[in-house]
């Protein structure tokens, strides 16, 4: 069944749930293939509400509206639309709503691009949306805007068929728009909204007003009679009213309010009402943005509204902004008066806010006394919250007011423990009103003090932390240095204790964005404390968290470290893993600390196991270290020799055969002999470590030698030597026990250690399993890996997927690294994609080749056998498979006769050999798919990175690789000189070479051979090479020929970016999965977990790229956002990662004529097409990017 076929029978399918007649129903598919008249087969449509059917039949319709769309059938999705709008009409949005919970720009550009008129999709766009009370916004009236500017006469018959607060939604945008013709339809519209919101008064109000009270309302709305209002007001704010009409009839009224007496009268009446409420409804429906806007800034004046109700709104809505605080200056100097009054109207924080504008005035003093009384009472407020009880809040308040001393209130501040300290629960009116007395030193400074010392003392991390920031527009969250010393200061002159500040300290690097900016700012600090309370701090120490003692640790390294090395050295049995990786890195990261070896050397005899470890490791990284002296690494490799003697550790052996590169064929004493070894494997208790494999259910494994089974203990050593290794890799002694097993028995037990380890959740302290399933599991183990690295990666355990990756190299067949080299050239998750780099980096290596080549050495023939065919065999008849030119299977028999797939087993086939060649070929396809994909992207970064090979490597991988044959025909390769083309060939089918001219061509023998770009052809010859392939019928297997290409104006190589996409509009999720399959990431998350660029960098070119935009947040992309610019700088110049805001620095910058054309167009070309389904543009995107072009 062909799609056609299916969506017709799904249509099919719904239209007779809707008990649409036979007759009708034998017209579907002509009117689907444009075989009849539209009117004619719509109007034989029976009428149905869809908001009055079954669920069932309901959702039947939805199903079918989201398999046309997965589809992407346009013409399906306008005729299927057509069809349930004549039938239900305005009620066909309730089929849409039933496939998606609402009805997004996205949808609505998706049914426009369709061809549904504008009407319809007006109608199903507004009909949800004039309901509901948190999407009335102007940001989801672009799309109405839009109808309106683009086919207003849509707009008009969409109004006949939408209920009134639909119609009431449409009417105003319409009158609002500025290109809209003022003619009667306009006017009626206009009329039509005055009468409706006049009317819906007395609807307004749920507890319902008298007739008397509604009619002087409308009287005052439609006389101005402020007399009348002064009377009624008060009474007016007796009744509750519903927060979405109230919304609704105020909002739309600020819409148009300049262009009806009735409307700006019925807004002003409502302020007097609520002006909190009344000035957000307006500002979520006009067409604003924050307080950049001049409306917004004036809208006293706009609406003819007493100013302290626009004062006291302004301040809450916009309190701390920059913008917003140069305005309200501007306010306060032109009319004290209604400032004042507007800090009478305001409460809490935004009172404090306004109050702050009066510092500098003559009653500051008042206001200052009023600043400090209500940081007290709020910071009380803060600790009744957190449970903390009444009796210590009065002495906390005592010591606020300067009552008592720090001294007296130590004791109680101590044990203060408070309920819930979370970020999320941080009250932003102490903060603003702390920031505004820090700032005003003359008065209040005292108190700021007190309360900082209070919030250190009780663990109240988060106000710390928040007092140390400050919030930029363009950059986010920045967090202070000289604000962290600052307040680290005042807990030196209060004497908060070390051990408090030590926690305070912890706390704050435990949290999840402590990387980057916190962490910098916190380095005086840090600095500080350990110069000065070095005796307290490494007292301390043992008292806080793993990851607050690598902090210390690091800095107690740094700071006097000739002074301070004993304190490092005797952490070595600290009992985190982490500390212990850190110390490690703390004396590997320079050759400097080579002098310290003697101590490390005399861990090697330290008692406990983790010391002598973590001595070892660092003694491994030191043997490694370029330009160690002889004489050190000579006695290095002496005392971790004469350790392994001694060792009995299995774990600490297996470390030190690793690092000294001991393997089965050391000394007797090194190998220890099987039954003595596996003895000393097993002591203990260390069997039971296995116990959740239920070795009775695993199969048994036979020796090599006898064939009989071995013993289960055995088994066990095999394991305990991979579980005791920390890293993923191979075993020295578990692969000298497997050399006796039978390969094909331990190839069984290895997957179904692998399939019980997955079974059990898929531990990752026992990740181990990984590195022993992959190396013995054989081919049936990389299929299963590369699913569960797949399934991990989408399921946020990053980690774990890197390690399968690092394990899948280990198999070491082709297909194993094949999967690998996919992985880390196109992959969505970052951390994967550079485990399997590094795996194959390894790989690589341990071959003496370079990746590429590699990448080469590992693409599969998959059975085909050098004319490009394999056989599958029934025993009684055998198949061949042949791969087409466009790289697709196909199957024929013993006479040639072409299948459409191998057949069912026939009675005479030999029933296993049928069962095993149906078997492999279903693994066949599959492996050819993922073969295909991969080479496909490698062919194309291939073209993208200017690849060469020599002729040898060409021939080996392209002529004699039966797949890459398949390739290599639908290409145009290039004869180089010093990076320069000099000619161009196409390999034949039969083996030779030609040129464009069809010449014969012979390739000489030292060629550098690599894929011709268009931009190095001529046009002349670009159409020749293009009309011989038309001529051949060959389609390409990569955009080779007709690859967009994108040069450099004059203008743009003057400049540092990119700026021909800036504006372009385009749904967040698309714009995600397209650019991110190129091998873009995005940039730092940050707040929120917004970011706002896509980046990627080339390493052989030293130059990366990033595409700067509006911003989307992850896990809510489904948006549209704004394209600014595209700018290249120099690789790795740049931090990214969580909560990280570094930014491109202007000397990293590169010059767009710094940047090679091909690079250039590549670059382009993949913004482009990530861009492909942007069909609208923001002209001013300049204004409001916030990038300093």
């Amino acid at each position: 069944m062909n799609i056609k076929e299916h969506l017709l029978n799904k249509i099919e399918d719904v239209l007779e749930e809707l008990n649409v007649s036979q007759d009708v129903l034998g017209s579907l598919e002509d009117y689907l293939e444009d075989e009849v008249q539209e009117d004619e087969f719509l109007n034989m449509l029976p009428e149905v509400d869809f908001n009055s059917i079954s669920k069932d039949i309901l959702s039947k319709a939805a199903k079918a509206y989201t398999s046309i769309r997965r589809y992407k059938s346009n013409e399906y999705i306008r005729k299927y639309i057509n069809i349930l709008f004549k039938m239900g009409k305005a009620s066909v949005t309730y089929v849409i709503l039933k496939s998606s919970y609402w009805i997004s720009e996205y949808t609505v550009n998706e049914l426009i691009k369709a061809g549904v008129e504008k009407y319809i999709v007006l109608i199903v766009y507004v009909n949800r949306l004039a309901y509901d009370y948190s999407r009335l916004d102007n940001k989801n009236f672009k799309t109405i805007y839009d109808i309106c500017r683009e086919s207003p006469e849509d707009v008009i018959k969409a109004c006949e068929y939408l209920d009134v607060n639909q119609k009431m939604v449409v009417c105003s945008i319409y009158c609002k728009y500025k290109g809209i013709e003022k003619n009667d339809k306009y006017y009626e519209f206009l009329k039509d909204i005055e009468d409706d919101f006049t009317d819906s008064i007395d609807n307004l109000y749920d507890n319902k007003m008298p007739d008397d009270l509604v009619k002087k309302i409308q009287k005052f709305i439609e006389k101005n009679d402020y007399a009348l209002l002064e009377n009624i007001i008060d009474e007016v704010k007796g009744y509750k009213y519903s927060d979405y009409l109230f919304k609704f009839l105020v909002g739309f009224s600020a819409l148009n309010a300049d262009k009806s007496a009735t409307l700006k009268q019925m807004f002003q009446f409502f302020v007097r009402v609520n002006f909190r409420d009344a000035l957000n409804s307006a500002y979520s429906i006009l067409p604003v943005t924050s307080c950049y806007s001049d409306t917004v800034n004036n809208m006293d004046m706009l609406f003819e509204i007493p100013s302290k109700y626009h004062v006291a709104w302004y301040a809450e809505k916009f309190a701390g902004n920059e913008t917003a605080s140069e305005i309200l200056k501007k306010k306060l100097k032109e009319d004290k008066k209604f400032f004042e009054e507007a800090i009478s109207l305001s409460e809490g924080a935004s009172k404090n806010y306004l109050m702050s504008f009066m510092l500098d005035g003559d009653e500051k003093s008042n206001y200052i006394k009023t600043l400090e009384e209500n940081c007290i009472n709020v910071f009380s407020k803060v600790l009744r919250e957190d449970k903390v009880n009444e009796g210590d809040i009065s002495v906390v308040e005592s010591f606020l007011r300067d009552d008592v001393s720090f001294k007296d209130v130590k004791n109680t501040l101590h044990s203060i423990e408070p309920q819930n300290t979370s970020y999320w629960r941080m009250n932003n009116e102490l903060i603003e009103v702390l920031n505004i007395l820090c700032k005003n030193l003359g008065g209040g400074i005292n108190l700021y003090e007190r309360v900082v010392s209070v919030m250190a003392s009780v663990g109240y991390k988060n106000y710390i932390v928040k007092l140390s920031s400050d919030y930029k527009r363009n950059t986010g969250t920045e967090y202070s240095s000289e604000k962290f010393h600052k307040i680290f200061d005042i807990l030196r002159k209060y004497s908060v204790s070390v051990m408090a500040k030590m926690k305070l300290i912890d706390n704050i690097i435990n949290d999840y964005d402590y990387m980057g900016r916190k962490a910098a700012s916190l380095h005086t600090v840090l600095k500080d404390i350990v110069v000065k309370d070095k005796e307290e701090v490494v007292k301390n120490i043992d008292n806080i968290s793993a990851d607050g003692r690598c902090v210390f640790l690091e800095y107690i390294f740094k700071v006097k470290r000739e002074e301070n090395i004993k304190v490092v050295l005797d952490k070595f049995g600290d009992g985190s893993k982490k500390v212990k990786e850190k110390i490690v890195e703390v004396f590997t990261n320079s050759s400097s600390n080579l002098k310290y070896m003697e101590g490390v050397l005399d861990r090697l005899k330290a008692k406990k196991q983790g010391e002598r470890e973590v001595a070892i490791r660092i003694l491994s990284k030191w043997l490694n270290e370029e330009g160690i002296e002889e004489e050190r690494s000579k006695l290095i490799k002496e005392c971790l020799n004469y350790t392994l003697e001694a060792e009995k550790s299995q774990k600490i052996r297996a470390l030190l055969m690793e690092v000294l590169g001991i393997e089965q064929e050391g000394t007797d004493k090194e190998k220890l002999k099987g039954e003595e070894f596996i003895k000393d494997l097993l002591k203990g208790n260390k069997k039971k470590s296995l116990s959740w494999l239920e070795f009775d259910s695993l199969p048994k494994v036979r020796l090599e030698e006898s064939n009989n089974y071995c013993e289960e203990d055995y088994l066990k050593a095999v394991l305990l030597c991979y579980s005791a290794s920390n890293t993923i890799g191979k075993s020295v002694d578990g692969d000298r026990l497997v050399q006796k097993l039978n390969r094909d028995g331990l190839k069984l037990f290895a997957n179904k250690v692998f399939d019980r380890w997955l079974e059990k959740g898929a531990e990752a302290k026992k990740r181990w399993v990984l590195g022993f399933s992959s190396i013995y599991g054989g081919e049936e183990i990389v299929m299963k890996l590369q699913k569960c690295i797949n399934d991990w990666a989408k399921n946020s355990r990053g980690a774990i997927a890197s390690q399968a990756v690092k394990a899948l190299a280990l198999n070491g067949s082709p297909s194993a690294l094949l999967i690998v080299d996919g992985i880390s050239r196109k992959f969505k998750f970052k951390q994967v994609k550079k485990a399997a780099a590094e795996a194959l980096d390894f790989a690589a290596e341990q071959m003496g080749v370079d990746r590429e080549e590699l990448s080469d050495k590992v693409v599969p023939n998959l059975g085909f056998n050098v004319s490009g065919e394999r056989i599958f065999d029934y025993g009684s008849r055998k198949f061949t498979v042949r791969l087409a030119a466009d790289l697709s299977v196909e199957v024929y028999d013993q006479n040639e006769k072409k299948l459409k797939n191998l057949p069912s087993p026939g009675k005479k086939d030999d029933e296993l050999k049928t069962k095993e060649a149906r078997s492999e070929f279903r693994a066949f396809k599959k492996k050819l798919k993922n073969t295909i994909s991969v080479q496909t992207t490698r062919m194309d970064l291939a073209l993208s990175n200017e690849r060469k090979w020599t002729k040898e490597a060409w021939i080996k991988l392209f002529v004699e690789n039966p797949i890459m044959h398949k390739f290599s025909i639908g290409l145009i390769w290039g004869i180089y000189e010093n990076s320069k083309l000099v000619d161009t060939f196409r390999y034949m089918e039969d083996g030779t070479f030609n040129t464009k001219d069809e010449d014969e061509f012979e390739v000489p023998e030292k060629s550098s051979i690599g894929l011709v770009h268009p931009l190095e052809l001529s046009k002349e010859d670009l159409n020749i090479w293009k009309e011989q392939l038309e001529d051949y019928e060959i389609v390409q297997p990569i955009k080779q020929l007709d690859r967009e290409v994108f040069t450099m104006t004059e203008e743009e190589k003057k400049m540092k970016y990119v700026d021909r996409f800036g504006g372009k509009i385009v749904n967040g999720l698309s714009l995600v999965g397209k650019i991110m399959n190129y091998g873009w990431y995005r940039g730092s998350i940050q707040d929120a977990g917004g970011y706002y660029e896509f980046y990627k960098e080339d390493n052989n070119l030293g130059i990366g790229v990033e595409l700067k935009f509006e911003g989307l947040s992850v896990g809510y992309e489904n948006e549209d956002t704004t394209i600014y610019i595209l700018r290249f700088y120099n690789a790795g110049t740049v931090k990214r990662g969580s909560y990280i805001y570094d930014e491109v620095k202007e000397q990293h910058l590169l010059s767009l004529s710094q940047v090679p054309e091909k690079y250039f167009s590549e670059i382009l070309y993949q913004v482009s097409s990530a861009l492909s389904s942007s069909n609208t543009v923001n002209e001013n995107w300049r204004n409001g990017s916030g990038i300093k072009l």
